[in-house]
């Protein structure tokens, strides 16, 4: 098998058939299986560089787990590529801290039967334990959530540019610190939004709220195809160019540098598969957006001409 194709695998960068091939190679043979994780093992040392650093200063760190090692305490119920998770002590408080790698996704159910899904490059943190009176969590990225309903034990989403509280619901939060973005989309049930402790607002069914030039601006959800990442499809409705870029940038943790003053002012519409990964949605796009692009080998940065 090319270590090549492997590695891409790895990245969610593989199409489906190439998937396919991988499995039926794995499955094939043992020393293939053993290979496989041999090679896993040695990538995942390569993507936990960064996030082992931000950890150096917590205390006591138990272990970086591969899913496999991952303790009963969670269900993961659907695996793809890579996915980790951190036991550490803080406060006297033992929290998992689970990372989801660029072009990837996987889907939780907590210890108090939440159901939740975490998007590309998301770290949520939670306790190994809930307290009796909250169940808080944290967010950095984007996560689906189908709350578990307890009237007198709220659950709290703490993200760096707000906190939503619920007591039962379904909603979607985008939260992204490196891009300060915050939105959170409620499909049912209702959910209160605060800041430093202050309440902001309250949203109903098929309403998000949305941080624009430091305002939280209400609308209604008119398209739901860009919560379909949860089925691992990045979708786009009338969408201008630089905010595409800015999503795929999300996804599949890149640079992205426009180049152009000339940008195409054109919208697009349509679907992408993320295990298609970043060049093959930026192919896509030129079919209908005019514009160029070249990728900077030794840095993996994309420029837009």
């Amino acid at each position: 098998m090319d270590k090549e194709l492997i590695y891409r695998f790895f990245e969610g960068k593989t199409s489906y058939q190439e998937e396919k091939q991988i499995k039926q190679w794995i499955e094939s043979s043992d020393d293939h299986y053993a290979l496989f994780l041999q090679e896993r093992k040695m990538y995942d040392a390569l993507l936990l560089t960064d996030t082992t650093a931000s950890l150096k200063r917590k205390k006591n760190i138990i272990l970086p787990y591969y899913v496999a090692g991952i303790a009963a305490a969670i269900l993961l119920a659907l695996i793809i590529g890579g996915v980790y998770l951190y036991t550490l002590t803080d406060k006297n408080e033992q929290y998992n801290t689970i990372f989801v790698p660029a072009g990837q996704r996987i889907n939780l159910i907590l210890s108090d039967n939440t159901n939740l899904w975490l998007n590309a490059n998301t770290t949520f943190r939670y306790p190994t334990k809930f307290s009796k009176e909250t169940r808080t969590v944290y967010l950095d990225g984007e996560a689906y959530f189908e709350v578990s309903k307890n009237e007198r034990k709220p659950f709290v989403v703490k993200t760096d540019e707000g906190d939503i509280h619920v007591t039962g619901t379904s909603f979607n939060v985008e939260a992204y610190a490196k891009y300060n973005t915050f939105e959170t989309s409620l499909f049912e049930g209702g959910v209160d939004i605060y800041n430093e402790g202050i309440k902001l607002t309250s949203l109903k069914p098929n309403e998000k709220a949305t941080v624009q030039n430091n305002n939280l601006v209400i609308s209604e959800i008119i398209n739901t195809d860009k919560y379909l990442w949860r089925q691992g499809l990045i979708a786009f409705n009338d969408t201008k160019l630089d905010e595409i870029l800015l999503s795929l940038e999300k996804y599949f943790d890149v640079n992205i540098y426009i180049n152009s003053k000339n940008l195409p002012q054109h919208t697009y519409t349509g679907k992408f598969r993320q295990s298609d990964g970043i060049d093959y949605a930026l192919r896509v796009l030129q079919k209908s957006i005019h514009f160029n692009y070249v990728r900077d080998d030794n840095t993996g940065k994309i420029y837009i001409k």
